[in-house]
């Protein structure tokens, strides 16, 4: 038996795929004797709220928003690749959750200032308090649905980071008005990210692993394939 990387599915036959016909190398086959990845979810069962891609296994269908929330929650490592529609899913979630109560509750500050009362300052500060916690939370899937989309685009993830902190200590070390450095160079890390994450991914494996969205396999990639065996 030998999971095919072109579609994910166990093969019977360790010459072709037998669902897709992809032609097994023999890195293929070392690789698959070696390195074996287990997952909770069958690719044949998967749906599109299924969580994404584990490890070594494609999805079937693309994911769907709350199939990205699922992946994102449970799947902190930073191993293998994630497809735009789970970055940009994700990045939907954390601006509902945490970026509208943060303004929300900012609003409800200044609009209590301007007519007095005090209650809409209390649920201002709740708002704000409740989105800052939740925004803590939701640091680790951030970190790792984004090394794991720049892993899909075929580039290293964790540069990005590095290079914040190197930035982030050279201005507070050297710097008396750091604060205001650090939070203007904020949006420029935020667009340099978005612009990486909008770039589509390697449609075939890359040495990240396989696409999260399996690719059809039509006549023509079958040929191609069974030619670079030969």
């Amino acid at each position: 038996m030998i999971i095919c990387p072109q579609c994910g599915k166990e093969s019977t036959s360790e010459q072709y795929c037998d669902f897709c016909g992809f032609a097994f190398s023999d890195e293929d086959r070392r690789e698959n004797a070696s390195n074996v990845v287990a997952t909770p979810f069958e690719v044949g069962a998967q749906t599109k709220n299924s969580p994404a891609s584990y490890e070594g296994i494609a999805r079937e269908v693309p994911i769907s928003f709350g199939g990205a929330i699922k992946q994102c929650f449970f799947h902190w490592g930073t191993r293998g690749r994630a497809s735009r529609a789970e970055f940009w899913y994700w990045a939907l979630f954390v601006f509902l959750t945490v970026v509208v109560p943060l303004v929300g509750g900012a609003l409800l500050l200044i609009l209590d200032a301007e007519i007095g009362g005090g209650d809409l300052e209390n649920d201002g500060f709740i708002a704000m308090a409740a989105a800052g916690v939740f925004g803590i939370v939701c640091i680790g899937p951030t970190f790792s649905v984004t090394v794991r989309r720049f892993h899909d685009v075929g580039l290293p993830g964790y540069p990005p980071y590095l290079f914040l902190i190197s930035y982030l200590l050279l201005v507070v070390m050297t710097s008396e008005n750091s604060i205001d450095k650090v939070v203007g160079f904020i949006p420029f890390l935020l667009l340099f990210v978005a612009v990486v994450a909008l770039c589509p991914g390697d449609e075939d494996r890359n040495k990240y692993g396989p696409p999260p969205v399996k690719r059809k396999t039509n006549a023509k990639d079958k040929a191609k394939n069974e030619e670079a065996s030969q």
